[in-house]
C-alpha cells in the first residue's frame, strides 16, 4: 500500500473534521457571533450546499494543474476558509468562510480518489479506497468530540484554528509523501488493458475520447476472424 493513500486519508479526515465541528459548538458560536442556535445550524447546511454545488466546479478548475498540486491548491483554499472562520467577527464571515472550506473540501475529496485510484496496484486499489475513506469515518468519530472538547475548554475559535493546525500538519505531508506524478501513462494502459492513462485514473476512458474510439474498434484480424 503506498504510504501516498495514508497521507490523502489524513488531508480527508482533516477537512471532514472542519465540516462537523460546528454541530457540537453551536451554544457557543451563537453566542461568540450574536446569531441564534438555529443560525448556527445553517452554517452547516452552507458547507453541505457549497460542497454540492461548487465543489465540482473547483475540481474541474484544477485538474490540469496536476493531482499533487491540485491537492496543495485545495489545501490553501481550505486553510483560508479555515483561518477566516477562526477569526469571523460576525455570522455573514463566518457563512462566507463555511462555503470556501466546503467548496475545498468537495474538490479534495475529487482528487484525492482519483490519485488513489492512480497510485494503487490493481488487486490493491479496493483497499487503497477503504483506507482513503476511512478518514471520513474516523472525522466523523473522533474529529467531532475532539473539535467539541477543544471548542468547550478553549473556546470555540480554538476548535477552528485546531483545524486549521491539523490541515497544515496534512499539507506538509502531502508535499513530502505524495508523488509529483502517478505511474507513467503507459505503464497504468498495460495495467488495466486500455490506453487511456489521464491522473483521475488508469485507463478511465472519459477524458480521452482517442481511447474511447480505440477501445471500441476491433482489429481487421479479429473482425476476419469473427465472420469466420
Amino acid at each position: 500500500m503506498p504510504r501516498a493513500v495514508y497521507v490523502l486519508a489524513l488531508g480527508i479526515f482533516a477537512m471532514v473534521t472542519s465540516e462537523f465541528a460546528v454541530a457540537g459548538l453551536m451554544p457557543e458560536m451563537a453566542e461568540g457571533l450574536d446569531a441564534t442556535v438555529p443560525q448556527i445550524g445553517y452554517l452547516i447546511t452552507a458547507f453541505a450546499v457549497a460542497m454540492s454545488a461548487g465543489g465540482p466546479f473547483m475540481a474541474a478548475a484544477v485538474r490540469r494543474a496536476g493531482p499533487k498540486r491540485a491537492l496543495m491548491v485545495l489545501f490553501a483554499v481550505f486553510l483560508a476558509g479555515n483561518v477566516l472562520a477562526a477569526s469571523a467577527p460576525s455570522y455573514p464571515v463566518m457563512v462566507v468562510a463555511r462555503v470556501i472550506t466546503g467548496i475545498a473540501s468537495q474538490a479534495f475529496f475529487g482528487v484525492a480518489v482519483s490519485l488513489t485510484v492512480r497510485l494503487a496496484r490493481p488487486e490493491a486499489r479496493g483497499r487503497a479506497l477503504a483506507v482513503v475513506m476511512n478518514g471520513l469515518m474516523v472525522g466523523t468519530l473522533l474529529g467531532l468530540p475532539l473539535a467539541t472538547l477543544i471548542g468547550e475548554r478553549l473556546g470555540w475559535r480554538a476548535a477552528f484554528w485546531a483545524v486549521g493546525g491539523l490541515a497544515l500538519l496534512a499539507a506538509a505531508a502531502t508535499l513530502a509523501g505524495v508523488p509529483g506524478r502517478g505511474p507513467p501513462a503507459r505503464a497504468a494502459g498495460r495495467r488495466s488493458g486500455r490506453s487511456c492513462g489521464c491522473w483521475r485514473g488508469p485507463g478511465c476512458g472519459w477524458c480521452c475520447p482517442r481511447a474511447r474510439s480505440s477501445s471500441g474498434r476491433r482489429s481487421p484480424r479479429s473482425a476476419t476472424s469473427t465472420r469466420s
